[in-house]
């Protein structure tokens, strides 16, 4: 697809997407860097890219660059890559929050380069170029966000989330930023939050150190990238802080109805949230 891949920021995600290119053949070289020397060294040893670059300037020869730094960093990262990419290259974010990225970049792009936000829906909570693994696309969707009409651009980055499985999507940025507060970002605020209180609540009492299956698995994703996530509150802010309104209120509901011994409508309210949740689990 390209001859020159250049891929900004070595850990989880960009690690992933350098092994999914080279399985998929889907460029000649892949040129990578971070500012972490040890992810750039570790890329290297783990054959997640060919190259490793010394700086950005490296990446002039890239017709295709990701950019997969944390959130507070991606604009400033984008906007230094306009400054040595050549004419028609496609250049994408992959960062999971796209309004403030964008309205940072959209009047700065220069004439020939295509900037196409997108948002590819994987992960885990573990981080780092050691954690990389190609199939972590594998079926997942990817989200792209569009800032004008969809373009030969556009095509060019769904063929290529294709050809590593994903399913492509369009959305609008706003209306990406407020969905995924609440199925994202909020999912992150309390099982972060629920951590955090039993740490506190184990500090007075051991036996708080007795934690089964249920609270590990809900609370896995607390063990995410630090830097990322406090990042991506704080960008989303608008939007998170709603929904940890609603997710209050709804709490606060559920409350009352155990407060109240109302049996019959918790049972009802418990058996319609496991029925929403076996049809989202498909």
């Amino acid at each position: 697809m390209f001859n020159t891949i250049g891929i900004a920021g070595l850990g989880l995600i960009g690690g992933s997407f350098g092994l999914a290119i080279k399985h998929n053949k889907l460029s000649k070289v892949v040129i990578g860097f971070d500012t972490n020397e040890e992810n750039l060294n570790d890329a290297l040893k783990l054959e997640l890219i060919d190259i490793g670059a010394s700086s950005y300037k490296s990446f002039s020869i890239c017709d295709f660059v990701i950019v997969s730094v944390p959130p507070s960093q991606t604009a400033k990262v984008v906007l230094g890559l306009f400054e040595v990419l050549k004419e028609n290259t496609i250049i994408i974010d992959v960062a999971s929050v796209k309004g403030p990225i964008i309205a940072d970049i959209k009047n700065s792009i220069p004439k020939g380069i295509s900037y196409i936000p997108t948002h590819p829906i994987a992960g885990t909570e573990n981080f780092g170029p050691r954690s990389a693994f190609r199939q972590l696309f594998n079926d997942k969707y990817f989200i792209i966000t569009p800032i004008n009409n969809i373009t030969f651009a556009e095509k060019k980055v769904e063929e290529f989330a294709k050809k590593i499985k994903m399913k492509v999507k369009y959305m609008d940025a706003q209306r990406h930023d407020e969905v995924f507060a609440y199925v994202s970002h909020l999912p992150h605020v309390i099982a972060y939050n629920l951590v955090n209180l039993i740490w506190h609540k184990k500090e007075n009492d051991e036996a708080y150190s007795f934690v089964g299956g249920g609270f590990k698995d809900f609370t896995r994703i607390a063990k995410s990238n630090e830097k990322m996530w406090s990042d991506i509150f704080f960008l989303n802010k608008k939007n998170i802080l709603s929904a940890i309104d609603d997710y209050i209120e709804n709490l606060l509901v559920l409350k009352t109805i155990i407060e109240n011994n109302e049996e019959k409508k918790l049972l009802e309210t418990l058996k319609n949230i496991r029925l929403f949740k076996e049809h989202l689990d498909g």
